[in-house]
């Protein structure tokens, strides 16, 4: 059955979504000064509210995750997944939990290298599987 355009469009992006998303939010919860202006300036200003961020947060982290999960089913490496979930984890409890924005940053930054390195991997892989059709 062949994949189609749609498909693998999501299949491709759907952690770099996830990711961007999370960031999105976490920089809300943060306070992160440039982001809360423009939200109030453009009338979004109810998105600096954390009854409506922590849902936000959670599912953005969570289709973080199936991304990354995604890409374990393609390349076949635990790595990136490991790195996302234990970023993932700590972004949360750094804001939610126990609040650290120090810790929050630093799992924000896991969380767009978990991306990062499930890029390289799949174009690791498909290079690889170029390589051996020739």
């Amino acid at each position: 059955m062949k994949e189609t355009t749609h498909d693998s469009f999501w299949k491709k992006h759907t952690d770099k979504v996830g990711v961007a998303g999370s960031l999105f939010a976490a920089l809300c919860c943060l306070g992160f000064p440039a982001l809360l202006s423009m939200l109030s300036a453009i009338g979004l200003g109810f998105f600096i509210n954390d009854a409506v961020l922590l849902p936000l947060l959670v599912v953005f982290l969570i289709v973080t995750l199936g991304g990354l999960y995604l890409g374990v089913r393609h390349h076949g490496s635990w790595l990136a997944f490991v790195v996302g979930l234990i970023s993932a984890a700590s972004v949360f409890i750094f804001i939610f939990v126990a609040f650290n924005k120090l810790l929050a940053g630093i799992g924000i930054a896991g969380l767009i290298a978990a991306s990062v390195l499930n890029v390289w991997l799949r174009m690791r892989g498909e290079m690889v599987a170029a390589r051996f059709r020739k």
